[in-house]
């Protein structure tokens, strides 16, 4: 009597193999992409948190309040936004933070996304509106297919966009 063997076969193996590196190799970079979306989004959701939450500050507290990129959290700087971004009231009117006066700091980013658009500081009157609108633009490495926008009208109310009516968003 022949014995049966219990076993895989090297031509078994072997098939087995290339059908795991062609589910692979495609799925790969789909769920490297997938990461990059997340990243994206996580960024984008917490910017806008953030100005949801200057608004409030600056209604519930009737003082002006301030959202800036700072890479020192006490000074707002023109064009750090990815360096990180405080939420203050500006109870003195300098344009700076104290201690007292930090509600809120975003770290630095890490992942090389960057965030441009408003120069300086944006700044939430005592009835929450603003005195100009305001964009902030969330870039990856991908450029404008993935980039979004945190956009600010002058009632102060905040939306997430993904580019805008010229088209997509224009990443540095």
């Amino acid at each position: 009597m022949h014995q049966r063997s219990n076993g895989f076969t090297l031509i078994e193996l072997m098939i087995v193999i290339a059908i795991v590196a062609v589910i692979a190799s495609y799925g790969i970079p789909r769920f490297n992409s997938m990461m990059q979306n997340g990243r994206l989004s996580t960024q984008v959701n917490e910017l806008h948190g953030l100005m949801q939450l200057a608004r409030s500050e600056a209604v519930t507290n009737r003082v002006i309040t301030l959202i800036c990129g700072s890479t020192d959290q006490a000074t707002c700087d023109t064009n750090s936004w990815e360096q990180g971004v405080m939420v203050f009231r500006d109870r003195d009117g300098n344009g700076s933070a104290s201690a007292a006066e930090l509600v809120r700091v975003m770290p630095a980013v890490t992942n090389g996304n960057t965030i441009r658009g408003a120069n300086g500081a944006i700044s939430f009157q005592t009835d929450g509106t603003l005195v100009g609108g305001a964009m902030l633009r969330i870039c990856d490495d991908r450029a404008e297919p993935s980039s979004r926008q945190v956009r600010l009208n002058t009632a102060g109310q905040s939306r997430i966009s993904k580019g805008n009516a010229q088209g997509d968003v224009v990443c540095p």
